[in-house]
């Protein structure tokens, strides 16, 4: 008897715990800020999708602390062609704009590129022992 009514009691707590599961799935997710500040980003900007988007923002994040190490890891000879990738993923990126359907797919799959990129650099310079 008593383990039938210990039973019924964990039943009963895990039934009264699902509204408050539900309350819990039902908040949105916490933003998580990008590399830039969202303050600055000008209505119909990439930075604004960025800014309003959780993936794009963690991405974006991702991608500035990697290019900070790989900027901190390259030799001076190759700070140029680093800049100069960098320059062509932030063109490439922002091309993404003019897509409507998949623009969200677009932007992520250029800082997933990126970010790999980065990574060779990064992965690079520990090997040279740079």
């Amino acid at each position: 008897m008593m383990m039938r009514h210990g039973m019924i009691a964990g039943l009963a707590l895990l039934g009264a715990g699902l509204p408050a599961q539900a309350q819990v799935q039902a908040t949105p997710p916490k933003l998580i800020a990008p590399s830039f500040d969202c303050a600055k980003a000008r209505p119909g900007t990439i930075d604004q999708v960025i800014c309003k988007d959780r993936e794009l923002s963690i991405l974006d994040r991702t991608m500035g602390l990697d290019y900070e190490r790989a900027k901190l890891q390259t030799p001076p000879v190759e700070e140029a062609t680093l800049l100069r990738e960098q320059r062509a993923f932030i063109a490439n990126r922002n091309l993404c704009m003019k897509r409507r359907e998949d623009r969200q797919a677009c932007i992520a799959f250029a800082y997933e590129s990126r970010i790999e990129r980065l990574g060779e650099w990064i992965d690079r310079s520990a090997w040279s022992g740079e």
